[in-house]
C-alpha cells in the first residue's frame, strides 16, 4: 500500500472515534485498532496525536464538495446549508474544534479556513445575488449553527 494511502487509512480510522469519543478520549491504541495497522506505522506517519488530528481534518476537508448555494428563498436556502454543511460530521468537527482549538491553532485554523469560511463566503455570494444584505444572513445561519451545536441535533 502506499504512503499516503497509509497515512489517510489511517486518518479516516481516526475520524469517526475523535467524533464518538472526542480528541482526549480517542487514544494512539485505539487508532491502530481501528486502521488495522502498527503503533510504530501510526508514529512513522504522525509525530503525535495533534498532527494526526490535523490531517485527518485535511483528509476530511478534502473529502468535502465546494459549497453551492442555488436556493431561490431563505427556508430552502436553510435545507440547503442543514443536508450540505450542518451535516453530523461538520457539527461534530465544529465541537472538536471548538473544544481542542486553544490547544491545537494548527487545526483550528485548517478546519476554519478549509470549511467554515468556504461555506460563509459562498453564503455571501448568494445574498448579494439575491439582493440581501449579507450580514444578517450570516447572523442568521451562525445562530442556526449555533443552535445545532448547543442542542445537540448530531
Amino acid at each position: 500500500m502506499a504512503q499516503n494511502s497509509k497515512k489517510d487509512q489511517i486518518a479516516r480510522a481516526a475520524l469517526p472515534l475523535f467524533l464518538e469519543f472526542g480528541f482526549k478520549g480517542s487514544s494512539v491504541d485505539m487508532v491502530v485498532k481501528s486502521a488495522g495497522v502498527s503503533k510504530p506505522t501510526v508514529y512513522n506517519h504522525f509525530p503525535d496525536k495533534a498532527a494526526l488530528l490535523t490531517y485527518v481534518l485535511e483528509v476530511w476537508l478534502r473529502d468535502q464538495p465546494a459549497p453551492l448555494l442555488a436556493a431561490s428563498t431563505l427556508p430552502a436556502l436553510a435545507r440547503q446549508l442543514d443536508q450540505h454543511c450542518f451535516t453530523p460530521a461538520a457539527l461534530g468537527l465544529y465541537c472538536l474544534v471548538i473544544g481542542e482549538g486553544g490547544r491545537y491553532p494548527v487545526a483550528r485554523a485548517c478546519f476554519l479556513s478549509g470549511f467554515d469560511r468556504p461555506w460563509r463566503d459562498e453564503l455571501n455570494r448568494w445574498a448579494l445575488e439575491q439582493g440581501f444584505d449579507p450580514q444578517p444572513i450570516e447572523a442568521h445561519f451562525s445562530h442556526l449553527l449555533l443552535r445545532h451545536l448547543f442542542n445537540g441535533t448530531l
